[in-house]
């Protein structure tokens, strides 16, 4: 019998506990998973969290539950699951990072660290090519604190609908220049397929008036590669535009210039002519 199943089974176990579902799901991907830990990490994580809430009205205590559910169905290691549980209580609360080590040990806290580097790092940057490679070159030394990052916006972008309509362009376009390809590059493919899809599907709103659908056509003209960053960027900048005629001169001021971003970027995809 596994650790998990059995500390579930235990008196004052988990078969009522908030985590009974995500150790359920860890008995059948990675066994012997230790519950008693992950029960506690929750516990304290609730104590911390308790009396916010999200912008949906949930406890908040729900989203670091849903990330730590992500985590479990990849099967990812107790101290991973017990940082996702209280990847929030430092930054939001008033629990130290000094405590949380003291009572889950050092590599719990430096993952709950190296997830707050991430957003430090993440909300300093500006849409560019290289972002994603900077986060990625940032954490190298611990990946599984990226992929807490990947599974904490994941569950942020399942429940985008709740945020203003200028903030949720913010976020569905850096996950699209900075997340899903970092999520490409650990090879977690469902998971960049569903950021991805999140994503555009939220910037999908000023896509179908006319001058979304002008700015999406415009991009045909840029290299492949580089269409879905320019559209995400272009979509955002249209979403928080609140008057039809401030959305058809920012329409019209891109189609002015993709002459010539068309021609520096496929310029730079072929590289320089050799004589």
């Amino acid at each position: 019998m596994s650790r998990a199943r059995s500390a579930r089974g235990a008196p004052g176990g988990g078969d009522g506990h908030p985590v009974a579902d995500l150790l359920q799901v860890l008995d059948a991907v990675r066994p012997g998973a230790n519950a008693g830990l992950i029960m506690r990490a929750y516990d304290v994580a609730s104590h911390w969290h308790e009396g916010q809430k999200r912008l949906s009205g949930d406890p908040y205590i729900t989203h670091p539950l849903a990330v730590a559910a992500i985590l479990a169905e990849l099967g990812t290691d107790d101290q991973v699951l017990c940082a996702a549980l209280l990847h929030d209580t430092v930054e939001d609360t008033p629990y130290t990072l000094a405590a949380l080590g003291a009572e889950f040990g050092t590599e719990v806290a430096a993952l709950v660290n190296a997830v707050m580097a991430i957003d430090e790092v993440a909300s300093g940057l500006e849409a560019s090519d290289d972002a994603a490679q900077t986060i990625a070159a940032t954490m190298s030394a611990d990946v599984r604190a990226l992929t807490i990052k990947l599974a904490d916006r994941l569950h942020n972008m399942r429940t985008l609908g709740h945020l203003p309509l200028a903030k949720r362009a913010r976020k569905s376009k850096q996950t699209l220049d900075v997340f899903a390809p970092i999520a490409q590059r650990l090879g977690m493919d469902a998971i960049r397929a569903e950021l991805e899809s999140l994503a555009s599907t939220a910037l999908n709103d000023r896509a179908q008036t006319m001058s979304g659908r002008l700015v999406t056509a415009t991009t045909l003209l840029l290299p492949a590669a580089t269409r879905p960053r320019w559209r995400a960027e272009w979509l955002a900048e249209l979403q928080v535009l609140p008057t039809r005629r401030e959305r058809a001169k920012f329409a019209a001021h891109i189609l002015l210039g993709i002459p010539q971003l068309a021609a520096t970027l496929h310029g730079r995809a072929t590289g320089p002519t050799r004589q």
